[in-house]
């Protein structure tokens, strides 16, 4: 399809001209488009993501680069996924063998319920945080930020975009060194931190989470072009 106004090639679903701005939604009610010939479905990483998060909609139709931050509720697509950082599991690592050593050493040859109850405390610091690892998750959609962590008491936190208050991240000198550190969520009127644990690329999370619309803007403008 081209632009009738500066004649360039635009694409058949978009409502306005990239080149000029002109509308292109008069011209093209007119001619009718197979909807299957326009709908782009989510990759299998963002379905997968949709299903572990049940409030975000999984069908939804393509939103493009134009009206990014204008679609409905229903229409949240991922474009970003906050992924963990191998440092989770480095107490996991520290404890392991204290525990293997312990188990091996004392508790077999001497079996005892106090024996017992010292390798469950022993062995809790490194399962806990390999569940959590796991089970974690944390996503970027065009509309907020939504956040799911704990095992046995699973937290589920959805944080628009206009209700963020502050984003912060918390680094130690090995986070710097190794690339980790904490994203902390500050909420408008909210004295409560949310705080998510043992990220990767923090610097590039707390960008994206700062100028959300620039970042999603061009998610989407990279997405026509691959398309095209």
């Amino acid at each position: 399809m081209f632009c009738p106004n500066c004649g360039k090639k635009v694409n058949d679903i978009d409502n306005f001209c990239k080149f000029c701005g002109y509308d292109l939604r008069d011209d093209r009610a007119e001619v009718y488009t197979e909807p299957s010939a326009i709908y782009n479905e989510n990759t299998p990483v963002e379905r997968q993501i949709f299903k572990d998060f049940g409030e975000v909609k999984t069908e939804t139709e393509p939103v493009h680069t134009k009206d990014v931050l204008q679609v409905n509720e229903d229409e949240e697509i991922v474009v970003y996924e906050i992924k963990k950082h191998y440092m989770a599991l480095f107490w996991p690592c520290v404890f392991s063998p204290i525990f293997i050593a312990y188990f091996w050493i004392f508790y077999v040859n001497i079996p005892s319920l106090l024996g017992f109850i010292i390798a469950l405390i022993v062995l809790m610091p490194i399962v806990y945080p390999v569940l959590r690892y796991f089970s974690d998750r944390s996503v970027i959609t065009t509309q907020s930020l939504h956040i799911r962590q704990g095992v046995f008491s699973i937290e589920d936190i959805c944080v628009p975009f206009g209700k963020i208050h502050l984003v912060r991240i918390r680094r130690s000198f090995i986070g710097r060194f190794v690339n980790y550190g904490h994203l902390i969520i500050e909420k408008e009127n909210s004295d409560k931190e949310i705080v998510y644990r043992y990220i990767q690329d923090p610097e590039d999370v707390e960008f994206i989470l700062r100028n959300p619309k620039a970042y999603i803007d061009e998610y989407f403008r990279q997405e026509d072009d691959f398309n095209q």
